[in-house]
């Protein structure tokens, strides 16, 4: 009887402790759930484009420019020779002196490619990034060797990192993959920094879309406002980028490109579902006119001082700028240099103190000659671009 009753002790005890922890992991499994709910509801970008979608009344078309002199001319050739799909612009000091598109916009409905043609940018959106935070560190609202935690409290990791390790790619964040169930910026960097640091790739350079989604939010942080009113206010109002937009707005979804991948010689339609947490790396299309407008004005210094921009776009090997990579942006002895690829769509910009070049398209193939390859021939072999420039 005694034994009995021992055993309905030790086994009513073994319950209340199995229902503790199950009440325990219920509650942190909601508490979860509730928060990554509620980082998903800080979306101010979606708010901000909804509100901005109902005062687009009209959008300008961009003209097409044909070649005419004789470098303009031979790059029209080559580019209809190897059946080139996309657009370029090419600025000559400043002058507009081609703006095309060849092949089609979307393949299946028979839409060709025009100047007005939006291209889904990629990591080249880093660039857009990397001037907000320039104008940031300008305006002495943020210091570039200061840690995340300053801006972001929340945002501890077993090392620091400052905004100079984002910026420059060695902050050692693991890299970044993207969830379907995740629905805003807050969301994703909240899934970067639980993540953590991969100790092996510390202070070393690693190319990871994290370090720029990171960067995203401090300039939500520090501007309070939200990244795309950041771009539209900072950026596309004032240099004039009428022809461009992020994915989700809807009076300018009839000019962007789909995207397509050339797989096993099968064309594959791209279909991104994740571009609502890639504010600041991934999501934003644009115009090649628009972005070669962008990088003149920079050249013009009408973004920046004169004293901040000619080093931002020449220096290297200094403590400022100690690699070539700097704020979303490649610099080089005969070119600088902005690239992004991203669901099919690939986009490259070269750009010296004569030309800007901008090449998109929408159709990724492996197997044959590259947006790089075409670029690079254009600029070096057609534009004779080879020696070393300053400005």
């Amino acid at each position: 009887m005694k034994t009995n009753k021992i055993k309905i002790i030790f086994f009513t005890v073994v319950l209340c402790i199995l229902v503790l922890l199950i009440i325990t992991f219920s509650m942190k499994l909601m508490s979860a759930r509730h928060k990554e709910s509620e980082y998903n509801k800080e979306n101010d970008n979606k708010m901000y484009l909804l509100n901005r979608d109902k005062d687009i009344k009209k959008i300008e078309h961009l003209k097409t420019v044909e070649a005419h002199d004789i470098n303009m001319k031979n790059i029209d050739t080559y580019l209809k020779d190897t059946k080139f799909n996309g657009s370029i612009t090419i600025l000559d000091r400043g002058k507009l002196v081609l703006n095309k598109g060849y092949g089609y916009r979307n393949i299946k409905n028979g839409i060709k490619n025009t100047p007005d043609t939006m291209y889904l940018i990629g990591s080249a959106q880093k660039f857009t990034t990397g001037l907000m935070l320039k104008r940031l560190e300008f305006q002495n609202k943020i210091n570039i060797n200061e840690p995340v935690t300053k801006y972001l409290p929340w945002f501890k990791t077993s090392k620091t990192i400052t905004l100079k390790d984002l910026m420059l790619h060695r902050s050692g964040l693991y890299k970044f993959e993207a969830s379907p169930k995740s629905k805003s910026l807050d969301s994703a960097v909240h899934m970067i920094q639980r993540k953590g640091i991969d100790n092996k790739f510390y202070h070393k350079h690693l190319y990871n879309d994290a370090n720029y989604l990171v960067l995203a939010q401090v300039i939500e942080k520090v501007t309070h406002k939200s990244y795309v009113e950041n771009y539209y206010e900072g950026l596309a109002k004032p240099n004039g980028l009428d022809n461009s937009a992020f994915f989700n707005e809807k009076p300018y979804q009839k000019y962007m490109a789909t995207g397509y991948k050339i797989i096993n010689n099968q064309l594959k339609t791209m279909h991104p579902d994740i571009l609502d947490q890639y504010y600041g790396a991934g999501n934003l299309f644009m115009t090649t006119y628009d972005m070669a407008h962008l990088v003149h004005n920079l050249q013009q210094n009408k973004i920046l001082d004169e004293s901040i921009t000619t080093p931002l776009l020449q220096q290297t090997g200094s403590t400022i700028y100690p690699e070539s990579y700097r704020y979303g942006f490649y610099v080089g002895q005969q070119r600088d240099r902005i690239n992004g690829v991203f669901f099919g769509q690939i986009f490259t910009v070269y750009f010296n103190q004569r030309y800007i070049v901008v090449l998109g398209t929408n159709i990724a193939n492996a197997n044959k000659v590259s947006n790089e390859n075409k670029i690079s021939h254009i600029y070096d072999r057609l534009l004779n671009q080879t020696s070393y420039y300053s400005y």
